[in-house]
């Protein structure tokens, strides 16, 4: 086979890989997966995350409602929420127990 044909042919390949490779990494990068773990780094290791946490009734009235740098997690079956202030010390905590209502958290 020609030389150039050949170089030709690696060319592409190479464009092709670089393509794909770039699709894939931009995929993942505007993936929900991929915004959810930069949340929880976020919350983890850096100043926390804003968030606005109302508890509503099983008849929809607000029953709750915080605001600020909050992490939320789902411990046996209850929703902790721990309260940060500006220098990323706990300043609160606040636990929901099982059938006090619908929890929905709001990222800012």
């Amino acid at each position: 086979m020609d030389t150039k044909v050949v170089k030709k042919i690696g060319t592409v390949t190479a464009i092709l890989a670089f393509a794909v490779v770039a699709f894939l990494v931009w995929l993942a990068v505007n993936s929900s997966s991929c915004s959810r773990t930069v949340s929880r780094w976020e919350a983890e290791y850096g100043r926390g995350v804003e968030r606005v946490v109302t508890l509503y009734s099983a008849t929809g009235e607000e029953i709750g409602r915080w605001e600020g740098v909050i992490d939320v997690e789902y411990v046996d079956e209850r929703v902790d929420m721990v309260f940060f202030d500006e220098r990323g010390s706990v300043s609160g905590r606040v636990v929901v127990s099982p059938g006090s209502g619908s929890l929905v958290v709001a990222q800012v």
